[in-house]
């Protein structure tokens, strides 16, 4: 069985999805769930009261109580937030009172099914309310989560059940858990391992539109490239476009800028240089003048001439607050993870074994860094590597896809998530399963002739997933 990693916030809500997706039962999901939760009460003494919340979580409480004979259930809300925590609440048999309605005597024990793993902050409204009328000092089965974890006002667990894998907000900076948790049992579920890989569940990353939004509110891209190859930059300016980002400015050598017949959307950058990549002063002073750009990717049709990878080190040295797609001839100018860079190496097989000989190596130097570094060894099928365990393999598309242009378009794609404010584990997982979508689409249209460029129009379509 794959290795699970701590989970954030929003990720439980992504894996659900994509287990729904591959066709699991998810009521049945909300029922083993609860079975784990009767496991962890033998030899409890009563009564029992358990707590709902209006999510998933809540759920877990009304499947909960029709396995015990004779227990308390309160709501925190009067209908449940989704569909299939109503419907669990529907077929509960018991007796459900209001946080209005509190009995009379004291629980022995308190299930908290009230706030799931997705929640973030102090509880407040009707979650605090009902937190703060339970009476004595029962103790406490935590759902998934305690209520408030990591919150500073939380229920103070005698154990938790978590399931999937540990979530990110029960942790302390130094790897601990917190007090609040207890004991930690962690139930894997009926989730396949592939719901661990990026699916329509990633959508979920994907930030939300804003009616009121003006133009550069959802970033800036530079793409630097070009030299030996003019179509690469253009390709990966085109795909990052596609994704929704605002602005996309493609910085070339002149003779190679020259050549492009530009898309209309894409703003060509001048460099000094005619024929290679050398003036790394020009782009670092792009990227630090007026608003900057929100997004770097180099490498695209650069070439490996030496004075080409002596600027692209300059560039990544002097820009590396800026969230980066490292790919194709700028992994040449790697020695390692280049300090204090956040972002996506993206190399195909031969690339990586110039840059650091095997795949064993990325998890040392990625380690300890969360989501901010992530490699995806590209091929037939793409690995994604990042720190924790943090891992995955995308798959599908299009075979025609096996074709030069498709790493510069996934480069762009994950760059305009980067500039849009998504993590690099996010964008390197959206980003990835979406060329994969966007090149099956692109094929079904197209047929065996596709090329290329044919592929970043369908990235858009790959969004309607959302």
């Amino acid at each position: 069985m794959r290795p699970r990693w701590v989970l954030n916030p929003e990720e439980v809500a992504i894996i659900d999805a994509n287990a729904e997706a591959l066709g699991v039962d998810m009521n049945q999901l909300m029922i083993s769930a609860a079975e784990e939760l009767l496991n962890a009460l033998k030899g409890s003494p009563r009564p029992i009261w358990i707590l709902c919340g209006p999510g998933n979580n809540g759920g877990d409480g009304f499947r909960l109580a029709e396995m015990i004979e004779d227990c308390i259930v309160i709501a925190s809300h009067p209908e449940q937030k989704t569909e299939l925590s109503q419907r669990a609440r529907d077929e509960c048999s018991k007796t459900i009172l209001s946080k209005d309605e509190i009995p009379a005597g004291e629980p022995k024990v308190i299930v908290d099914c009230l706030l799931g793993a997705g929640a973030i902050g102090q509880p407040r409204g009707n979650i605090l309310e009902l937190m703060e009328s339970i009476p004595g000092r029962p103790q406490v089965l935590a759902c998934d989560i305690p209520t408030g974890c990591s919150s500073g006002l939380a229920f103070n667990a005698f154990r938790t059940v978590t399931f999937i894998s540990p979530k990110a907000t029960m942790i302390d900076g130094d790897g601990r858990l917190l007090p609040e948790v207890g004991d930690l049992f962690i139930a894997r579920l009926e989730i396949p391992d592939q719901a661990l890989d990026p699916g329509p569940g990633d959508m979920l990353r994907y930030p939300v539109l804003h009616e009121d939004a003006v133009k550069g509110d959802r970033g800036r891209v530079l793409v630097v490239g070009g030299g030996p190859y003019h179509g690469a930059p253009i390709l990966a300016g085109m795909a990052a476009q596609r994704v929704g980002v605002d602005l996309v400015h493609v910085a070339m050598p002149k003779q190679a800028s020259e050549r492009v017949k530009w898309p209309a959307g894409l703003i060509p950058e001048t460099l000094a240089d005619e024929e290679i990549f050398t003036d790394a002063a020009a782009i670092i002073e792009r990227c630090k003048s007026g608003r900057g750009v929100q997004a770097i990717v180099i490498g695209c049709g650069l070439g490996t001439d030496e004075s080409t990878l002596a600027a692209v080190r300059l560039v990544i040295e002097s820009c590396s607050d800026i969230p980066m797609v490292i790919d194709a001839d700028a992994i040449a100018a790697l020695s390692g993870w280049p300090d204090s860079v956040r972002g996506v190496i993206t190399p195909h097989q031969k690339e990586l074994e110039n840059w650091v000989g095997d795949v064993s190596v990325i998890p040392e130097l990625v380690e300890g860094h969360g989501e901010e570094r992530v490699v995806i060894v590209t091929g037939s099928e793409d690995m994604i590597i990042s720190s924790g365990g943090r891992g995955g393999v995308v798959s599908g598309g299009n075979p025609r896809m096996a074709m030069g242009g498709t790493g510069d378009i996934l480069a762009g794609t994950i760059a305009g998530l980067l500039a849009q404010g998504v993590s690099p584990w996010g964008s390197a997982r959206l980003g990835a399963w979406l060329l994969r979508q966007a090149g099956g689409l692109a094929g079904e249209e197209i047929g065996p002739g596709l090329v290329a460029e044919d592929v970043p129009p369908f990235l858009s379509q790959a969004l309607k997933y959302r």
